[in-house]
């Protein structure tokens, strides 16, 4: 277990734009491994649930387990978008992000049980939405968005956005985030390919392409109120 956390941490620590590739060598090599261990874990603490509930210390142990858990999480989905991993990496992220979202839902409960915990997806109307937004945020989950649209939570590190700016704007309009939430949350593009900040009055008046037509999408999800 301290070997999994010790490559939690480390991974959960590095720069977005110039991610360690001896930690995400170490993840990807050992994703066999750190799969079982991550899934023991789980087992254990659905052993010794009871106990758990009436005992602070297990509940404090168990709640910080869940927090580097969402943070090693965070990590692997920024780390298999980054434009600087191998192929080879990437797609081994990609399947760990396959993993972490079964296990996610194996542990639904306990997450729920401790503070902080998101509120169910039927009841915020965003279930779904990592799905139709996939051409804009690649590889995250509805409990992504449930953070950055509810909570005005960002990730560890900033994801690429993969539409255009005005796309970006059109998003943020939507649901109420400002400038800084956005740009804490996500790098974009410009023509030039470099990254630049969004100013969501600026982008939204200004003429840009909008291949995916993410109004009609958003359309589909009212700001959960």
């Amino acid at each position: 277990m301290d070997e999994v956390m010790t490559a939690i941490n480390n991974l959960a620590g590095t720069d977005s734009r110039d991610p360690s590739d001896k930690d995400v060598r170490t993840i990807v090599q050992r994703r066999g491994e750190f799969q079982n261990r991550l899934r023991e874990c789980f087992y254990n603490i659905i052993d010794i649930w009871p106990d758990i509930q009436s005992n602070e210390a297990r509940r404090y142990e168990v709640s910080t387990f869940l927090s580097r858990y969402r943070s090693f999480r965070l990590a692997v989905q920024t780390a298999a978008d980054s434009p600087g991993l191998t192929v080879p990496l990437s797609e081994a992220l990609r399947k760990y992000v396959r993993y972490l979202n079964e296990l996610d839902t194996d542990m639904a409960f306990v997450l729920a049980a401790f503070s902080g915990s998101l509120p169910r997806l039927e009841k915020t109307g965003l279930a779904g939405i990592s799905q139709s937004l996939c051409h804009f945020v690649k590889d995250v989950d509805d409990e992504f968005y449930e953070r950055l649209i509810i909570y005005h939570q960002s990730p560890a590190r900033p994801l690429r956005w993969h539409g255009s700016k005005v796309a970006a704007a059109l998003f943020a309009r939507h649901f109420g985030l400002t400038d800084s939430v956005m740009n804490r949350t996500f790098i974009f593009p410009s023509h030039a390919k470099v990254y630049t900040g969004l100013k969501i009055s600026s982008n939204i008046a200004t003429k840009g392409d909008d291949r995916y037509g993410i109004t009609a999408i958003l359309n589909n999800y009212p700001y959960p109120g």
